[in-house]
This record gives structure tokens, sequence and C-alpha cells, in this order.
């Protein structure tokens, strides 16, 4: 029994410890990375970097800036280095440090630095040689990335480090960055720059932003908290900590009545044994108190042995994508958790035990039929029916079991169960249907950094009979207050191709505006509500119609952040804003599509944009079925414990019946009908409320993102789990019976 307590217990702190290990790994990474700055401000109007006038604030301590540069690298084959995005300057605003060689020198522009994964991929080394080719700023405004026919300056540059970091995790497109003097080649075409800020004691991003107002062309310059790992990395993060607090807290709750059970059914003292106690003159408290004593050696000595136990593997955690944050891997002796939770199981499982042992004085009595039972079973088809139900419901005087505590433990751990496969099902579902995170199309086109759409693109799709929708995008970026955020101007010229409405109504007319949910609640937006922003040309008031979907394109996440305007609208704050994407639906001839198309004739389709909060989404998803293994587990151990002692403490009534002429057969059909009843009713139980609880979890989980909420309940999955757990338990009481069936009646009742 104490190596049982020191196995269970050992799980149960290993992932408590593990939990706790995940949940601060993005502070303690921080704290090692050595410095988070006060702000981010964010450039967006194509021109070199301004960091000099911001850094020339008065609140302004200092400033690391990056730019984007439109160009592509070829490596010394003259291969084309695909997905690679390349800035110019600074490292810090990357989220990543040195891990290997050095920094670029910022006066030599052939030098730069690498991620890990570009190095991994290219199956590159330090002192590799790219050529770098570049756009002009006219080509980036009218074709975006299009790196055809650069005409920009053409450098050869050398890898003098590689970098990494947490900010991976959030976009893991492999990034260079090259040294600033980059930026001194004329002409270089670039987009946004990212600047890391330090503001002076007694400022904060307020006065920041005021003072940000007096430099020329404010409106392109937004203002952020700066953060080493972002929002949604530290959300998937925590949400993995959550799900494995969750898994120590199931594991705990199943540990304590498990082994209170186990326990108290090892110590408790039978009918026989209380009556020749009693006879030598103990009395009730001392029978207590002598089984009670006897139980806490194995409770206190196992859970002890199960915290050395549960140090092994924690070298472990944290696990899957969020290793890339913790700063020291490896076996890790966490104490508060180890010795706090140590303590709470020795509380938890002896106050079991004692409550157990204290309630057990009336074990003895005699216990009536139930009215209920006895109602159903007079109604039953077949005596072995009747049998099993009375058997299965009916505890006797000398069992040291609780048929109702039975039957809720099996129920709680199936609706476990039900709940984490239904949360499962529904985010691997948010996952792989992308209309349910914004992207309801087949196809974003122009949405490559070109500040305008080809002449005539729009007329040829809504001409093309392959094109069964078509929505053009225009976007800009607006302030409400000190807040700014991403607008996107949607008009839907043909088809069903608007962003999904998840409360009221899309926008119609140029005064309204629908919100990402999360958006609403950073601002206080409700619908009916009046909301004033700040454009690059003008301020105008909308009103709210609806919360949205947003979808993510051009500088936008999307998802829950931004607002949607039609177009109209959009040019009331931004003159300037013209559409820059368009989106469309297609029907099956997909390909035939691409080849009527010139600007697409050379393209290949690429995946529906997937926003970071998303990508990590993903990186968690196989979280709830780990979980809904572990309890199905933990319900099949209970249901089978259920069942051995149910049919084991019964064995005098069946052997009774087979004394008054019942043969094998028979025995067996009723041990079966009592099987298939106690697992019957813990399911019709657990498994409505299990879908209760996991639709209301995923619901609250995807609004909190600001995605489609519907849920998905997996009838299909159930329905087989509840046949393959009847099938188990009438096998696991097929063998009970078997062995039952090999002892002669008068060995077992010869004390009767």
């Amino acid at each position: 029994m104490t190596l049982v307590v020191a196995i269970v217990c050992g799980v149960v702190l290993a992932f408590a410890a593990g939990a706790r290990r995940t949940s601060t790994a993005p502070d303690r990474y921080t704290s090692d990375f050595g410095r988070s700055f006060d702000a981010r401000i964010v450039e967006d109007d194509r021109s070199l970097p301004r960091d000099e006038e911001v850094a020339a604030l008065a609140g302004v301590a200092s400033v690391n800036a990056m730019t984007f540069v439109f160009g592509g690298l070829r490596d010394a084959s003259g291969s084309d280095v695909e997905f690679t995005l390349i800035f110019s300057g600074s490292i810090t605003p990357a989220g990543v440090r040195l891990v290997d060689g050095r920094l670029a020198d910022p006066a030599q522009e052939t030098e730069f630095v690498a991620t890990r994964n570009f190095v991994e991929q290219r199956h590159a080394s330090i002192g590799d040689s790219f050529d770098l080719a570049t756009l002009t700023q006219q080509q980036a405004h009218d074709n975006g990335y299009d790196m055809s026919n650069p005409e920009g300056p053409e450098l050869r540059l050398v890898m003098v480090g590689v970098v990494d970091g947490a900010s991976q995790l959030e976009d893991p497109t492999p990034l260079v960055v090259v040294s600033r003097a980059l930026l001194d080649e004329p002409d270089v075409g670039v987009s946004q720059t990212l600047m890391d800020v330090d503001l002076e004691p007694g400022e904060d991003l307020t006065s920041l932003r005021a003072q940000l107002d007096t430099l020329p062309r404010s409106d392109t310059l937004s203002v952020e908290p700066s953060q080493l790992i972002s929002e949604p990395v530290r959300s998937a993060i925590q949400a993995q900590a959550r799900g494995l607090w969750l898994l120590a807290a199931v594991a705990a709750i199943a540990a304590i009545a498990v082994l209170g059970q186990l326990v108290t059914r090892q110590v408790r003292p039978g009918h026989d044994e209380r009556r020749r106690l009693s006879a030598i003159g103990f009395t009730d408290g001392q029978v207590l108190a002598e089984a009670a004593g006897r139980a806490i050696v194995p409770i206190v000595v196992g859970s002890a042995l199960g915290a050395v136990l549960a140090v092994v593997p924690s070298g472990r955690f944290p696990s899957g994508f969020v290793r890339v944050v913790e700063p020291h891997p490896g076996i890790l002796v966490d104490l508060v958790v180890l010795l706090g939770g140590c303590a709470l199981l020795v509380l938890a499982i002896t106050s079991w035990v004692l409550a157990a042992l204290a309630l057990s004085r009336w074990t003895t009595r005699p216990v009536r039929p139930s009215a209920i039972v006895e109602a159903v079973a007079g109604r039953a088809g077949t005596a072995t029916a009747v049998m099993g139900m009375r058997l299965a419901f009916t505890r006797r005087a000398r069992e040291r079991g609780s048929v109702r505590g039975s039957v809720i433990g099996v129920a709680l751990a199936v609706a476990g169960v039900v709940a984490a496969v239904t949360f499962g099902v529904s985010l691997d579902r948010l996952v792989h249907q992308p209309f349910r995170y914004g992207s309801n199309w087949d196809a974003a086109l122009g949405d490559n950094g070109a500040d305008t759409l080809p002449d005539g693109l729009v007329d040829r799709l809504d001409t093309s009979p392959h094109v069964r929708s078509l929505t053009v995008f225009a976007g800009t970026t607006a302030r409400n207050g000190d807040t700014s955020l991403p607008v996107l101007g949607v008009d839907v010229v043909r088809g069903a191709g608007a962003p999904t409405a998840l409360e009221g109504e899309l926008p119609a007319s140029e005064d309204e505006i629908a919100f990402g949910r999360v958006t609403a609640r950073s601002i206080g937006a409700h619908i009916g509500d009046e909301v004033t922003l700040a454009g690059a040309t003008d301020t105008r008031l909308f009103r709210v119609t609806g919360i949205a979907v947003v979808p993510g394109l051009g500088a936008n996440d999307g998802l829950g952040e931004g607002g949607i305007v039609t177009v109209a609208g959009l040019a009331r704050i931004d003159s300037d804003a013209v559409p820059t994407s368009a989106a469309v639906q297609l029907d099956e001839h997909r390909a035939q599509f691409y080849k009527s198309i010139p600007e697409l004739a050379d393209v290949t389709p690429a995946p529906p944009f997937m926003p970071p909060s998303i990508v990590n989404v993903a990186r968690i998803r196989a979280i709830p079925f780990v979980l809904a293994g572990v309890l199905t587990l933990l319900a099949v151990l209970t249901a089978g414990h259920v069942m051995l002692t149910s049919i084991r403490g019964q064995r005098r009534d069946l052997e009774i019946l087979r004394s008054l002429g019942a043969d094998s057969g028979w025995i067996s059909r009723t041990v079966r009908w009592q099987a298939t009843l106690l697992i019957a009713l813990p399911i019709m139980i657990g498994v409505p409320i299990g879908v209760v609880a996991g639709r209301l979890v995923f619901i609250s989980f995807a609004d909190s993102m600001g995605a489609v909420d519907g849920a998905s309940i997996p009838i299909v999955g159930i329905a087989f789990g509840v046949v393959a757990t009847i099938i188990v338990a009438n096998a696991i009481a097929s063998i009970i019976s078997r062995t039952m069936r090999h002892r002669e009646p008068t060995l077992l009742l010869q004390s009767e």
C-alpha cells in the first residue's frame, strides 16, 4: 500500500511541479534575458526609421530600432532563400539575443545575424556568404514583395552570428537582421520600423503619446506596451500551464478518492472483526483509532516517497514549444510544490480515511432494499435482470463500500473524460476550419506589402467564372484615445465573403463599425455605443453595430483585434487609404482560375493566414486529449474496482442462488447485468454533465480570443466510448464470475 501511495502521489506532484514550472517560464525567461523595455513604437509610413527623432524627445532615454527591408537572399549556389524576413538595425525589437558568434557591426553594411531556424533550414554556418537583392521604394509601393525584377542595391553579406528567442514562437518565419548601415544605401525599399523605447523616470505611455504627437506625421507612429514575450505566446504558455494544473488537480482528486477508498478498505474492521474487538472491551473510538493508526503510516511514508519520485521527471517540463522559454532546462527540485503538495495530499487522504472510518459504525446495521430499485426491478423482463439490478444497487451489511459513492465517483470520472474530449474536439475544429478565425476565403490576393492592387485586377476577378465571392479590403491605423488599433475597410463586391459577425451586425453605412471582441473589451465598446476614431487625415464618430471576427490581413493579425468598417467609412478617417487586398472564394476549378489571371500565373497558392493566437492554440490542442486519457485510465480503474468489490462483496448471495439451483449460465448473466447497470447509471449521469461542461469551457476560451465560439459535440466518439466501456465492464464481470464458479458454495457458506 505504501508503494501504491508513493507512485500515485508522485504522479500528482510531478504534474503540479511541471505546471508551476511552465506557468513561471515567461517571467523567468524575461528575468534571465536581462531587461525589458517600457514601450514599443511602430512606425508605419514606408520611410527610413525616425528613431533619432524619437530619441530626442524629452521623455525618452534610449531607442533600439529595426526596419523591414523589401529584399531577398540567394545562397552561394545561386538558389533563392525563400520565406525569410529581412530587417536592418538592432536585434532587440525582434525579441532575440545572441547565442553564437557576434553581432553585426553597425558600420559594416555587409554583416548580418540570423535566427537559429534560418541556420538549421539552410545548413548555414558563421562565415557563410549570401547575396542580397533589394527592391526600390517605388517597386515596393507598386508591387509589394514581388522579387521577380529587383532594381535596388545588391550586396554580398556575411553571417557573423546566430540569434534566438521566444519571439520565434509567435512567428516562426526565419529572420535575418542586417547591419544598420544597409539603410545608408540609396533607394532601399523599406516598410515598418519597430522601436523599443526606454523612458525617463516618471514617464509613461500616455506622456510618450503626447510627445509623439508633437512630431510631423505623428499619425504613423503607434504606441503599445513592450513585451519580450508577446501576449499570444504568453496566453498559449498559460493555457498549457492551466492544462497541467487541471491535470494535476483532477489527478489529485482522483488520487484522494481512490487511495482513500483503497486504504480504508484495507484498514476498516469488518463486521466479524468489529464484533470480536467489541467482545474483548474495545469501544467504537478505540476501534476507529486503531484503524486510523494503521492507515496513517502508508499515507505519510508513501506521500513523502512520492515527493522524491516526482523530482525524476521534472526535466521533462516545460514540454513542447514552451521549452524554448525555459532558461534553465533539466532537473529542478521545486520545494514549494513538493513539500506543500505532499502535506496537502497527506491531509486530504487522511481526512478521507478518518471520515470513512467514522461513518463505518453504521455499516453493521441492516440495510433495507431501495424502494426505487425494487419498483424498477419489478418491471424488468427477466429474472437475471431483476437480480442483477438488486445486486448492483443494494448494499449488504457486510460490505465495506457505498453504492452511492461508487456511482458518483464513476460518474464524475466519465464527466471529466467527456468534457475533455468535447473541449479537445472543439479546439481541433477551431484550428482546422479557417473561417472560425477570420479566413473565410480560398485565396487572399495582393496582400504582399504593395500600397495598391494591380490595375484592373478587381474587374478581372469579378468577371472570372471560377470566383464565387469577391471581397476587397483596405487598411489603416486609427486611435481611440491613447489606444492605437488597426481598422479594416471591407466591401463585398459579390457573393458571401463578408467577415463573420459574432454579435449584432456588420457595418452597412460609412458611419458604422464592428469591433473584434478583444478590442471591444479593451476600449469598453458595446453594441449601440458611439466611438471616436482619429485617423491619418480626420477624426470621426462611428456607431458600434456588432462584434465580429476580424480578418488577418497586412499588418493586422486579425481575430479579436481591430475594427471593421466599409471602405467608404475608412476614407472618412484616412482619405489616402485604398484597397490593397482582394479575397475570393473559388469553385472546384482552382488551377484554371490561377492560370486565367495574368498576375497569378506563376503564383503558388498559400495556405490561409493563421493568426499567432491560433498558431499557439495549435501547439496546445493535444493537452485536452492527454487529460482525457488520464481520466479514462482513472475511470476504468475506478469502475473496475467498484465492480470487483461489489461483485465479490455479494458473492454469498450468488452462492446461495447456486445452492438453490441456479446454473453457471444463469449466474454469469446475472453478474453481467450487475456490471452493465453499475456502469450504465454513472454514464447516464456523467455524459450530459461532461458535454455541458466541455461546451461552456470552450465557449469561454474562444470568446477570450475573439474567435467563432461554436463548440462541437463528439457524438460518435462518445457513443463508441460508452459501448466500449460497457463491453469492458462485462469482460471484467465475466472473469470475476468465472473465478467464483470454481469455488464450492459449501466452503463459502460454512459460516452461515
